[in-house]
């Protein structure tokens, strides 16, 4: 989709402190051969916030910075991936009641890890469909307490961390014009994350399977030359739409904002098959902070401007991916600082 007249006014970060992958290692809470594979450095680990308390932190953060007001935000969308903290009960309406009030929608996204980019999907196309307020917030936030396997056996390629990402949209303007946002589909894949798993067998945490498990049943009746094929097509259409619709070449391009993936993974999927070179990329923030559920994108690209790294006139892609499947990609223009 090719967008007009809509900016990142501000962005926001939560982060709890960080462990030493190392020392996990050490422990024997994770391998030493899946470290060597994902060469991450570091997880970010809640030990008092829930996720909802750090979407708030994140979340009024941005809209301090952003030049609006509350009450100029038209809709919150809020993305995540685990546990909010309880259960029959809205997150989304917890980080509205406290970073916004008033009566503006309040909706959950359900996209998995590509929440945030579906997320910005929707608030662009609300922006542009509304002459109603000028700014959508955008939160996501995950506390990996009791996902199924652990949190340090959950998956082969990536660990999942704690924290919370914010941004707000914007018609008025901001650091940041965004260009383009594409996102595709291939629901073959969504059995790549369900293995054997029936429907109403897993009725409590512990009789939950890790995403390890549930691939390890998948690849024994499909193929894993097939299903890497599929992962990187799809990655690789989302970005050419975005970059069709943005009107700008790959080598334009000059940050890449991928997952917060294990190297092997980043490796395989996006950097060979695009031919990006890895110091194009946020790998060296995303391997100290690990996968942040549907946050990877917003917060690689709060760590860039925060670190400076963004010159007037830089191309940027964010690229996102989700279970079920999908892929997305963003492309964003930077302008000049107020």
């Amino acid at each position: 989709m090719r967008v007009a007249d809509c900016y990142v006014a501000s962005t926001g970060l939560h982060l709890p402190p960080l462990q030493d992958l190392a020392e996990v290692v050490a422990a024997e809470l994770y391998t030493a051969e899946a470290h060597a594979a994902t060469q991450l450095e570091s997880i970010a680990v809640a030990e008092d916030l829930h996720a909802p308390e750090m979407a708030v932190a994140a979340g009024r953060d941005a809209v301090e910075s952003s030049g609006h007001r509350p009450e100029e935000i038209t809709i919150l969308l809020h993305a995540y991936l685990a546990s909010q903290g309880l259960s029959a009960w809205h997150a989304a309406s917890f980080v509205h009641r406290n970073v916004l009030g008033g009566s503006c929608p309040a909706i959950e996204v359900g996209q998995m890890s590509n929440g945030g980019m579906g997320a910005l999907l929707l608030a662009v196309s609300y922006l542009q469909a509304t002459d109603d307020r000028p700014a959508a917030l955008l939160t996501t936030a995950d506390r990996f307490v009791e996902v199924p396997g652990g949190r340090w056996m959950f998956d082969d390629g990536l660990i999942p961390a704690d924290g919370a990402t914010a941004w707000v949209i914007s018609r008025a303007g901001g650091f940041a014009r965004l260009r383009s946002v594409a996102v595709v589909s291939d629901t073959t894949l969504e059995e790549f994350h369900r293995g054997d798993a029936g429907f109403g067998s897993e009725t409590s945490p512990e009789l939950a399977s890790s995403y390890r498990v549930r691939k390890e049943q998948y690849f024994r009746t499909h193929s894993a030359v097939e299903t890497i094929a599929k992962f990187t097509d799809g990655s690789a259409r989302a970005i050419a739409d975005a970059l069709g619709e943005a009107e700008v070449e790959q080598t334009e391009i000059r940050h890449w904002v991928f997952p917060n993936i294990g190297r092997g993974e980043l490796e395989t999927f996006y950097l060979r098959r695009l031919e990006i070179p890895l110091e194009a990329t946020c790998w060296s923030f995303g391997r100290t902070v690990g996968h942040l559920g549907a946050g990877d994108q917003i917060a690689g690209l709060h760590h860039l401007r925060e670190n400076g790294r963004l010159e007037e006139g830089d191309l940027c892609a964010l690229v996102g991916i989700g279970a079920g499947f999908s892929w997305s990609c963003a492309v964003l223009e930077i302008l000049g600082e107020d």
